[in-house]
C-alpha cells in the first residue's frame, strides 16, 4: 500500500512539474495580443492554450469598430496562465495581390555607403572620414538646404572652392552637424570629399493586399534595405509599377534565386513608408481590379498545416500555390518573422527552386482567409522559409493612414 501511495506521489509531482512547465511556455509565448472578430468568445493557439475574451471593456481604439479589452490565457482551459490585450474589430476584407511589382524608391536625404581618400597635393586625405561621417548615415542638408540628390551635392562640392560645406546628418534617429572640408584631387582636376552617396533604388517585389476603403496597398512584408550598409533606407518619394517576368534564377542551398522583370510604364501607386514590415503606399491602379476579396485572419486564428501562396513567378501570370506553415511564433511584439513555411508545390519549385528575391510579399492562404505574406528564405534550404501576420501589415497600414 506504501508503495503504490509513494508512486501515485511521483505520477502526481511530476504532473505537476509538467503543467507548471507549460504554463511558464504559455506566460513567455504568449501573443503580445489577441485579436477577436465578430462573436468570437474563446480561442486557441498552438493547440494546448485556451484564451478568453473578457467582458470588461478597457477603451475604445480610435479606429472605428475596435475596442480592447482583456483576454485570459488558460493551458488546456483549466489552469490560468496570464492575461494579455485583446482586440475586438469588426471583420476586415482585402483583396489579395499576388502580382509582381517593380519598386522605385528615391530616398529621404543621401545614403552614406562608403568612404574612401582623395588624392591630394599632400598626399592621401578623406575629409569625410575626417569630419567624422559614418558609413550609414544620410544626409539631408548641405549648408542648412535641403539636399535630394547625388548630382546636386556633387555640385555643391565641385564649387566650394576649397571652403568649408556644412552638412545635417541622422544617424540612428539623432541629428549631428558636421563642417566637411573638401580637398583638390590631382588627378580629377576637381573637388572632392570622399563619400560614395546613394539618393534612390529600384526593385522587383509583389503585392501583398490592396484596402478598397482606404485606397492602401502593402508589400513585401519586410524593409527594403540598402544592400551594402544594411540600413533601411527611408521614403522622400516613390512609386510602384505594374512588371512582367522574363526570366528566374533558381534558388539552390547558399545561393539566392531571385525572379527577373521589367517595369512596365504607367505607375500603380505612389510610395509613402518603407519600414521592417514592408512597403506602404496609396494605390491607383484598376489593374488589379479584379482581384479576389479575402477575410483577414488573426494571428491566432493560423494552424500548422496545409496553405497556399498566390505569386507571379513564370508568363504564366499569378498563380496558387500549395506550401505548408510549419511553424507559428508568437512575440511580446510584431515582427516580419512570425511564420516558418515550406514550399511543397512540384510546380513551384520546378521553376524556383523555393522562395526566391521577387517573391517576398506572396500572400498567404489558409481556410479562405489571408493570413500572412512571404518574407525571407533560408539560405541552407530555399525550399523554406519566414512569413509575416496579415493582420501585423494591415495595423501597419492603417497606422501610416492615420
Amino acid at each position: 500500500m506504501k508503495n503504490l501511495i509513494r508512486k501515485a506521489d511521483a505520477v502526481l509531482s511530476l504532473l505537476c512539474v509538467v503543467i507548471f512547465v507549460f504554463i511558464t511556455i504559455g506566460f513567455y509565448t504568449q501573443p503580445h495580443q489577441v485579436v477577436f472578430y465578430e462573436d468570437n468568445k474563446q480561442m486557441q493557439y498552438m493547440n494546448l492554450y485556451s484564451v478568453k475574451k473578457s467582458e470588461k471593456v478597457v477603451q475604445a481604439s480610435s479606429l472605428n469598430g475596435i475596442t480592447e479589452s482583456n483576454a485570459e490565457i488558460s493551458f488546456l482551459g483549466v489552469f490560468p496562465v496570464c492575461e494579455t490585450q485583446a482586440v475586438v474589430r469588426d471583420r476586415k476584407y482585402v483583396c489579395a495581390g499576388g502580382d509582381l511589382i517593380g519598386i522605385k524608391i528615391f530616398t529621404d536625404g543621401l545614403l552614406v555607403v562608403a568612404t574612401d581618400d582623395v588624392s591630394s597635393a599632400s598626399g592621401n586625405i578623406s575629409p569625410a572620414e575626417e569630419c567624422g561621417i559614418e558609413v550609414g548615415d544620410i544626409i539631408t542638408h548641405v549648408n542648412d538646404e535641403i539636399i535630394t540628390s547625388v548630382n546636386a551635392f556633387s555640385a555643391v562640392i565641385t564649387a566650394c572652392d576649397g571652403n568649408n560645406v556644412g552638412l545635417t546628418v541622422k544617424r540612428n534617429d539623432e541629428v549631428y552637424y558636421y563642417s566637411l572640408k573638401p580637398v583638390y584631387c590631382e588627378s580629377e582636376n576637381k573637388y572632392r570629399c570622399g563619400l560614395w552617396l546613394k539618393d534612390s533604388t529600384a526593385g522587383i517585389g509583389t503585392l501583398t493586399f490592396t484596402d478598397p476603403e482606404t485606397d492602401m496597398f502593402a508589400s513585401l512584408g519586410h524593409a527594403i534595405c540598402d544592400s551594402e550598409t544594411k540600413s533601411v533606407l527611408t521614403v522622400n518619394d516613390g512609386d510602384i509599377y505594374d512588371a512582367t517576368v522574363n526570366g528566374c534564377d533558381k534558388g539552390q542551398k547558399g545561393t539566392t534565386g531571385q525572379i527577373k522583370g521589367s517595369f512596365m510604364s504607367s505607375d500603380m501607386g505612389d510610395i509613402i513608408d518603407n519600414n521592417e514590415f514592408g512597403l506602404y503606399g496609396t494605390f491607383s491602379s484598376s489593374d488589379v481590379s479584379d482581384n479576389e476579396m479575402y477575410p483577414l485572419a488573426g494571428s491566432n486564428e493560423i494552424k500548422t498545416g496545409n496553405a497556399k501562396i498566390i505569386s507571379t513567378v513564370s508568363d504564366k501570370g499569378k498563380q496558387m500555390y500549395d506550401i505548408e506553415i510549419e511553424k507559428i511564433s508568437y512575440s511580446s511584439s510584431p515582427e516580419s518573422r512570425s511564420l516558418v513555411i515550406r514550399i511543397t508545390d512540384p510546380e513551384l519549385l520546378a521553376v524556383t527552386g523555393g522562395i526566391v528575391q521577387g517573391m517576398s510579399g506572396s500572400p498567404i492562404i489558409q481556410d479562405g482567409k489571408l493570413v500572412g505574406a512571404v518574407t525571407h528564405v533560408f539560405l541552407n534550404d530555399p525550399t523554406r522559409g519566414y512569413g509575416i501576420f496579415a493582420e501585423t501589415m494591415f495595423d501597419t497600414m492603417n497606422s501610416i493612414a492615420e
